[in-house]
Formats: C-alpha cells, sequence, structure tokens
C-alpha cells in the first residue's frame, strides 16, 4: 500500500540572525515548553485531516506562536519496518537520519521548505517514501525520548533508552530515576560511526518499585546543551515481581534486530506480539552460557510459573559448539525444575551469512553453524515443553529467509510476530489444559 504524500511548507521569516550548528545558546533563550504539534494525534482525533495544506497550516502555526525567530525543527515519524535509515530532503539537501526523528537547522532565510522524508535499506533502495509527520517542535529545549515503556504489559529487566539525536551533542547523560530519587548515572560518549540515539542498560532493574529514565545532551568538556527529557509514559515504567510468565534469552528475546529500532520499541519485540503478558528477562549478545550464569540473580526474584527459553544462536555463530550449548540448556532446564517453574524451550532461529556479510559489523559465522543448530533443535525437540519455529524461518537452503531478516542474524517486525504468535498459541493451550473438565 502506497503512503499518502505529506510535504511541509514552511514560510520563515526574514531575521538575518546566523546560526551555526555548534552554537547552542538559543536553548536556554526560553525555557517555557516548546510548542509542538502532534499531527498523528490531532488526525486521529478528527480536529485536522491528513492534507499537505493542513499540515502546512499547523506548521506554520507553531512558528507564529514561537514567539520568536525559529531555529531548528525537530520532526518525528513512525518507524517503518526494514528501514535502516531514513532521507530526509528539503532545499535541494538532503541528510540521513538513524532513527525515526530528526532535528533540521534552519538558516533564516525566507521561503518555502518542502519536507520529504523516505525511508531506506541497507542498498538504499526505498522501502516506502514520503512518510507522514507524526510530530513538529520549534527550538526544542529538551530531548524527545522514544522508548515504548507503556506499549509493554511489563518492563524489560534490562531495559534500552533511546531518544531523538540532538544537534551538537558530543555526549549524553543518562539518569534512571526510581520513585523520583536517581539511582544510576551514565554518560554516553560516541563516534561518528556509532549510535547516538540509544543506551543499553546492562545491569538488572529488579527492585520492585515505580521508575522512569531521562536524558540530556552534552557539549564540549561536557557541558549540559540542554535540559532534561520530560518525564512521560513511554519513558516510565513499574516493576513488579508478580508475573505469570517470562521470556529468557538474547537479543532476539530482548528486541530491536534493526538498527532504527532498538529494544525500547515494541515493533521488533516478540512479546508485543503475544496475547498473554510476557515479561521480558532477555539480554542482548548473551551465549547460553552467559543465560546459565545469571538465571539465579535475574529469574528466580520473579518466580515465573512458566519460562521460555530461546537461546543458542550466539553459540553457533561463534565458536562454542552444540554439545556444550546443551549441556547448558540441561542445566538451565534442571535449575528450572528445581525452583518450581516449567521450563518451555523454542527451537533457536537460523542465520543467513550472505547478508551478514552485506552489513559488515557482524561477525561472520563459521562453516558449520548449520549442524550445530539443527543439534540444538533435536534436543529441544526432544522436551516435554517445547515450541517448534525454526521451519517457518529456514529458505531452501537451510538459512535464514531474507524476508524475515535485515541484518541476516535478527528476525525483523513479521519475524517476530511468527515467534509471538507461536509462544501465545503455547500459552493459551497451556491456559486451557488448566480449566477443569466437567
Amino acid at each position: 500500500m502506497q503512503a499518502v504524500p505529506v510535504a511541509f511548507a514552511i514560510c520563515l521569516s526574514a531575521s538575518g540572525l546566523g546560526f551555526k550548528a555548534d552554537d547552542m545558546s538559543f536553548r536556554f533563550d526560553n525555557l517555557n515548553s516548546p510548542v509542538v504539534q502532534n499531527f498523528e494525534e490531532r488526525a486521529e482525533a478528527g480536529t485536522i485531516n491528513r492534507t499537505e495544506e493542513h499540515l502546512e497550516n499547523s506548521v506554520k502555526e507553531i512558528l507564529k506562536n514561537a514567539g520568536q525567530p525559529v531555529h531548528s525543527l525537530r520532526l518525528t515519524w513512525k518507524s517503518v519496518p526494514g528501514a535502516v535509515k531514513y532521507r530526509v530532503e528539503y532545499d535541494n539537501q538532503s541528510f540521513i537520519a538513524y532513527t525515526n526523528g530528526a532535528e533540521i537547522l534552519l538558516d533564516g532565510v525566507a521561503g518555502d521548505k518542502v519536507f520529504k522524508i523516505t525511508a531506506l535499506n541497507f542498498s538504499d533502495e526505498t522501502i516506502k517514501d514520503n512518510l507522514k509527520i507524526r510530530t513538529a517542535e520549534a527550538d526544542p529545549v529538551r530531548p524527545r525520548t522514544t522508548s515504548e515503556f507503556d506499549n509493554m504489559n511489563y518492563s524489560p529487566l534490562y531495559p534500552v533508552y533511546s531518544w531523538i539525536p540532538v544537534n551538537g551533542a558530543t555526549a549524553y547523560e543518562i539518569e534512571l530515576l526510581k520513585d523520583g530519587e536517581v539511582i544510576r548515572q551514565n554518560v554516553l560518549h560516541f563516534s561518528a560511526e556509532d549510535d547516538d540515539f540509544v543506551f543499553y542498560d546492562w545491569e538488572p532493574v529488579i527492585e520492585e518499585g515505580e521508575y522512569y529514565w531521562r536524558v540530556r545532551a552534552l557539549g564540549e568538556d561536557e557541558v549540559p546543551l540542554t535540559q532534561w527529557s520530560e518525564k512521560n509514559p513511554g519513558n516510565s515504567f513499574a516493576v513488579t515481581h508478580r508475573i505469570r510468565f517470562a521470556a529468557f534469552g538474547d537479543s532476539i528475546t530482548h528486541g530491536g534486530g534493526l538498527l532504527t529500532v532498538p529494544p525500547s520499541m515494541t515493533m521488533c519485540n516478540w512479546e508485543s506480539y503475544c496475547n498473554l503478558p510476557v515479561k521480558n528477562l532477555g539480554r542482548s549478545g548473551d551465549t547460553t552460557d552467559a543465560l546459565l550464569n545469571r538465571f539465579e540473580r535475574d529469574v528466580l526474584p520473579f518466580k515465573p510459573e512458566v519460562l521460555i527459553i530461546m537461546a543458542g544462536v550466539n553459540d553457533y555463530r561463534g565458536e562454542i559448539l552444540s554439545w556444550h550449548s546443551i549441556l547448558n540448556l540441561k542445566d538451565l532446564r534442571d535449575k528450572c525444575k528445581e525452583n518450581g517453574i516449567k521450563p518451555v524451550f523454542v527451537t533457536p532461529t537460523p542465520i543467513n551469512p550472505n547478508l551478514i556479510k552485506r552489513v559488515g559489523y557482524i561477525e561472520i559465522p563459521p562453516y558449520d553453524w548449520q549442524t550445530h543448530q539443527e543439534n540444538i533443535c533435536e534436543w529441544i525437540r526432544e522436551q516435554e515443553f517445547y515450541i517448534d519455529i525454526e521451519n517457518d524461518f529456514r529458505d531452501a537452503n537451510g538459512d535464514l529467509k531474507a524476508t524475515l531478516t535485515t541484518d541476516g542474524l535478527h528476525p525483523d517486525a513479521e519475524g517476530k510476530q511468527i515467534i509471538g504468535r507461536a509462544v501465545a498459541d503455547w500459552l493459551n493451550n497451556y491456559m486451557d489444559s488448566l480449566q477443569p473438565r466437567d
């Protein structure tokens, strides 16, 4: 289905005010909340129609209500499945954004500016063009967070924090607060090749309570460039130990899978496609060794009735042989049973070496990875409780289907739906089995 074309014509008053990327002082000129238009919410409420004219008028309204010359405009759009970057075009200029939003510096020259946003794949081919703009914000003084914890049934054990990149930032300061008190502080430094919009928290958030996270941009010498991001439902979450179902695994469980969609968003989280609430205990990069080592710390506090275990891909794409992986899975099974937890194993997905070579940032798997993957799958099929998804992901060569992955390792949104629905089917059957029989 084709996207409805959307363009923004922005008329700027001539001001003669110069602005450079390294001059961020304007962010503190106005400490009031910036004027924001959420076009998506207004369209859903029926207060505007999704036409170019109405969107143009809305943006003009922002500029009029700002009460001062506008130096930058922050736009956001909806993430597109399969997109690894977005091309933003205006005034015969273009740049690449690696998440679903960008801050655009305005030159103050009078005239119309038409913005066109295109979702691209690794080969710079168009996946979807003329993307609709969700929000527009003039001269933002705070970073805009993009985490979607409010759309998750439970907060992930290892939260990931994401935001729209800030112009001129050389680092970001991230804080986690519990019951209003700062309990963690981190500073993310990055180079031009790094992601500057996502931070993985490698410490588990286990203790019960109310949490939220915030971020602010830093410049040279770590001087703050912005205020702290605002608290909102998307960056707030509660931790409770009263759960029934949990998922234990690596990045395929943790979420993400696209450069532009980290685990803080739901698109590539398989738990989002399960109709029963599942606590995400996954951690990106884990081998079966790592899962075994963190079982007591990360699983037992929650004492789930059922633990969905999906692991092994980081073993067989590396140098860990399947016999070792199976021993670890056996130990996980036994630890579950010792603690009254029902272990349900999911067959791990195949990988696609050709796509992995193309992306260039993932280690090339050994030549015999399929043998070790199949050994793990065969062991899982011998267990009392298991969910077999492998064949749904395997192509004629035994590799991960190219239609279900972007980087050759992680299933994308469609693949995560397959996993989530398969888990949902098993859990629904399990719940039915517990019902008393007449």
